[in-house]
């Protein structure tokens, strides 16, 4: 919001000089209004986020079949530290149970969930350091790239 609001005074000031100008402030106020339009988007987006409630975020690891069960606890203790990211709430890592269910169509055998208070808190971790590492570290355990599934937790 303060980013329209502090915009709206230049799209006046263009407003005002549209017939006393040149064709290249005629682009610029065409950009700005463009720009104004998307500002406006993106806060009614921040809104409309904020008003669902927290982000779960849940991912799907098929490993390699050659590891041993040394090395997938060594993993689910390296997920385990995505955790300490700022913004991470209610990290949980296990194996995948099979509980015979008909309806099981997953052949991932390692899954982790996490939720975010905010789509900002979300962004902050997609790019987190930390976050970049241990998917880095990951990769040549893994036997396909991760599934992943997001959802806003209803209110």
């Amino acid at each position: 919001m303060k980013y329209v609001l502090a915009f709206l005074p230049f799209l006046f000031l263009f407003s005002a000089c549209r017939q006393q100008t040149g064709p290249e402030l005629q682009q610029e106020l065409s950009e700005a209004r463009i720009r104004l339009q998307e500002l406006e988007t993106e806060l009614q987006q921040a809104r409309a986020g904020l008003a669902k409630g927290k982000l779960e975020h849940i991912v799907f690891l098929k490993l390699k079949e050659s590891l041993s069960a040394e090395e997938t606890s060594a993993l689910i203790n390296t997920i385990k530290k995505l955790g300490d990211v700022e913004g991470v709430n209610n990290l949980e890592v296990g194996k995948v149970a099979d509980t015979g269910d008909e309806r099981f169509v997953t052949d991932h055998n390692l899954a982790f969930r996490m939720d975010f208070a905010s789509m900002a808190d979300y962004r902050s971790y997609m790019g987190d350091t930390t976050h970049e590492a241990i998917r880095e570290s990951l990769k040549p355990y893994l036997a396909g790239p991760p599934a992943v599934y997001d959802y806003w937790i209803e209110p």
